[in-house]
């Protein structure tokens, strides 16, 4: 099985970047759309318990983390490129993932913090306390939110203006004239602020390179998206078998040995391990083997960054 299974749901901005360079490639692929907030039971039985969007399926392969995802879109379909000969000249793959790192940390919070505290009121409470609860807290506080709204504008004030001023260099595109992974890993901050309300979007005013930039990004739309149940990409797991693991990047002597049992969990938030055997691990991936009883055999492919991996 080759096809191309999402794990999403509209409203997430991350599957939103997937989405993007989906249609950058022009692919087909299979959206299966998941709960916004835990518990996620048609979802667990592939990650093992990872429970962030998107995820991506291809037969019984899983794929973790839209940099991955990236890598792994690249691999299977090359052209047109996410890491185009531009990005190489201005630092290779590490310049885009370094960027790219920058985005959803820096400039991605304080826009998703600042949309979310504005619409608050209007937000299922389950929501807010499931956010809060991947972030450690025990509960989401609608009144402290409200709160830390001139703070929230602030941060994201001063990431938006690094990212105009980055736009603003005479290219068409963060690396260059051709776009890369970098831009779609800036913008999907840009279209949740966008897609919650004119209050929040109206932070871009005055960024008109980013204005300008964030147009030609929409352009790519999303590729050619077909609806599939949860439990036809579950029996598509449950038939297939994974690939064999291929670490990509250099070796890396530290990681565990393939057959050594460990859990993988992101660093930031959403701590929620997973565990399994370690096929292959390279300095950019790792990928470990598990059993579930709904789907048997699956292999879960993670990224090394911002991921920690623990022998049990």
């Amino acid at each position: 099985m080759t096809q191309i299974i999402l794990h999403h749901y509209d409203n997430s901005p991350f599957a939103e970047k997937a989405r993007l360079m989906m249609g950058f490639k022009g692919l087909t692929w299979q959206s299966v759309i998941q709960p916004v907030w835990a518990p996620k039971p048609q979802l667990t039985p592939l990650t093992g318990g990872y429970r962030r969007t998107p995820v991506m399926q291809i037969g019984a392969d899983i794929y973790i983390d839209t940099n991955l995802i990236a890598e792994e879109l690249e691999r299977r379909h090359p052209s047109p490129t996410l890491f185009p000969e531009n990005g190489t000249a201005s630092g290779g793959w590490g310049g885009l993932v370094a960027y790219a790192l920058w985005a959803e940390r820096m400039l991605f919070w304080p826009a998703v913090r600042y949309a979310m505290a504005w619409n608050a009121e209007k937000m299922p409470q389950e929501l807010i306390d499931d956010r809060a609860r991947m972030n450690g807290a025990p509960r989401g506080d609608v009144a402290k939110m409200k709160a830390a709204i001139p703070l929230f504008k602030e941060q994201l004030h001063n990431a938006l203006a690094v990212l105009d001023d980055a736009l603003g260099q005479g290219s068409l595109y963060l690396f260059g004239d051709e776009p890369s992974l970098a831009d779609f890993a800036a913008y999907h901050p840009i279209w949740f602020l966008e897609n919650n309300g004119r209050k929040v979007g109206g932070v871009m005013a005055e960024y008109l390179n980013a204005q300008a930039w964030t147009g030609r990004v929409r352009e790519f739309r999303h590729g050619t998206r077909e609806d599939m149940m949860a439990e036809q990409a579950l029996a598509i797991a449950r038939e297939a078998s994974p690939i064999a693991a291929d670490p990509m990047g250099e070796p890396d002597e530290n990681a565990p040995a393939p057959g050594t049992r460990v859990t993988v969990t992101p660093d930031d938030f959403g701590r929620d391990p997973v565990e399994g055997e370690v096929m292959a691990a390279s300095r950019r991936r790792i990928s470990i083997r598990r059993e579930d009883p709904e789907v048997g055999e699956v292999a879960v492919h993670f990224p090394r960054i911002g991921y920690v991996v623990r022998p049990v």
